[in-house]
């Protein structure tokens, strides 16, 4: 069960990833830029859980060496965009 967790959780680090990049493309239209901000809203209100979920499967299960490390590459990877981008969020604030 916790390799289809991990494979679930890889998949879901590949999917922020993306939607980081899209909504970071993304221009101003109406209403003072509200939509991005709801969209970057809503990429945190997702990218948390996932970090959780990341956290959890490596530290606390046995998922063999290459899918522990698997696990354990997309989990930095995924603590480092997040430090990015609120480092970026706080440079333009």
């Amino acid at each position: 069960m916790s390799k289809a967790i991990a494979a679930v959780y890889v998949v879901a680090v590949l999917i922020l990833m993306v939607a980081a990049s899209r909504i970071g493309w993304l221009r101003c239209e109406n209403f003072g830029c509200m939509g991005i901000g709801v969209a970057w809203f809503a990429w945190s209100m997702a990218f948390m859980p996932v970090l959780a979920v990341g956290a959890a499967l490596r530290w606390r299960c046995a998922l063999g060496p290459t899918l522990g490390k698997v696990v354990g590459v997309f989990l930095w990877v995924q603590v480092a965009v997040g430090v990015a981008l609120l480092a970026t969020w706080v440079a333009r604030a």
